[in-house]
C-alpha cells in the first residue's frame, strides 16, 4: 500500500483540522517503528505498484507545525511537504467569512520561519494565494492563484515549488489543467490510498483526523486498515450526496 497522509494543525481543540500532540507523536513513532519513514511525494510515486510507502503532508502552514510537528518528524527521519497559502503567510487561517465551524483561529508561519524550515529539509508546496475554492473563480484569478503562489515561494525561499494542494480539495478539469502547467504533481482530499492508475495532478490522500484514535494509523497496510479506509471513503461519498440534496 502507498498513501499520502494529510495533517493540518497539531493542537488540542478537537476540531476536524486538528490532531492532538500525543496522537501525532504516536503516528510518527509507529510509522518509524514499522520501518516506514515518510518519503518525498515524487519518490513515493516512483515506487513499484506493489510497494509499501508513505508520504506526509501538512496543509496551511500553521505555526504549530514548526513547534509541534517538525521536531518529531525530524527526530524519526520523516520527510514532509508543507503546503503554504502564500497570501496568508504570517497571518491567520481566517480566510472564510465567519471562519470554519469549530476550527480555531490560529497563526500561520511567516516567510522567515518558512525559509528556515526549507533550509532544514522541509519541502514547501503551494496551497494557492488566498485559499479559495478554485473551481468558482474566473480564469484570470485561477492563473494568479496558481502562478503567483509559485512565484512568491520562489522569491521568498529561493526554490520553485513542485507540488500543489487544492484548497478544500476543490478541483475540476479546468483547475487541473492550470496546475499542470506549473507543478509536477498535485494532491486532492479524495480519501483513499495511492494507486498506480492515479494521475499525478489528482493524487488522493488519507486525512489523519479519521486515524486519530489509538490503533488507527498503527494498522497501516493491514486488511483491517484497508477495510476501514474503504468504509470511511464510502461514508464520505454518501455524505456528499446527501449534502447536495439539501
Amino acid at each position: 500500500m502507498k498513501a499520502i497522509l494529510t495533517y493540518h494543525s497539531i493542537d488540542a481543540s478537537g476540531s476536524v483540522l486538528s490532531l492532538d500532540r500525543d496522537a501525532f507523536r504516536r503516528h510518527a513513532a509507529s510509522l518509524a517503528g514499522a520501518g516506514l519513514r515518510a518519503m518525498p511525494l515524487e519518490r513515493l510515486l516512483a515506487l513499484p505498484a506493489d510497494a509499501t510507502g508513505v508520504a506526509i503532508t501538512f496543509d496551511d502552514a500553521f505555526v504549530n507545525f514548526a513547534t509541534e510537528a517538525w521536531p518529531v518528524l525530524r527526530d524519526h527521519g520523516h520527510d514532509v511537504t508543507v503546503f503554504v497559502p502564500t497570501g496568508h503567510a504570517g497571518g491567520t487561517n481566517r480566510w472564510e467569512a465567519g471562519g470554519q465551524l469549530g476550527v480555531p483561529v490560529l497563526p500561520l508561519l511567516d516567510w522567515a520561519a518558512l525559509g528556515r524550515l526549507a533550509e532544514e529539509g522541509v519541502t514547501l508546496g503551494s496551497h494557492g494565494v488566498r485559499h479559495v475554492r478554485l473551481t468558482g473563480v474566473p480564469d484570470a484569478q485561477l492563473e494568479t492563484e496558481v502562478e503567483a503562489s509559485a512565484a512568491k515561494l520562489r522569491q521568498e525561499t529561493g526554490r520553485w515549488p513542485g507540488a500543489f494542494a487544492y484548497p478544500y480539495g476543490d478541483v475540476d478539469n479546468r483547475v487541473v489543467a492550470a496546475v499542470r502547467n506549473r507543478y509536477g504533481l498535485a494532491v486532492t482530499t479524495e480519501y483513499r490510498p495511492v494507486s498506480w492508475r492515479d494521475e499525478a495532478h489528482r493524487l488522493p490522500r488519507l486525512d489523519t483526523w479519521y486515524l486519530r484514535r489509538p490503533g488507527g494509523l498503527e494498522a497501516f497496510g493491514t486488511n483491517r486498515f484497508r477495510a476501514a479506509v474503504a468504509l470511511r471513503r464510502q461514508l464520505r461519498r454518501i455524505r456528499r450526496v446527501l449534502m447536495r440534496g439539501v
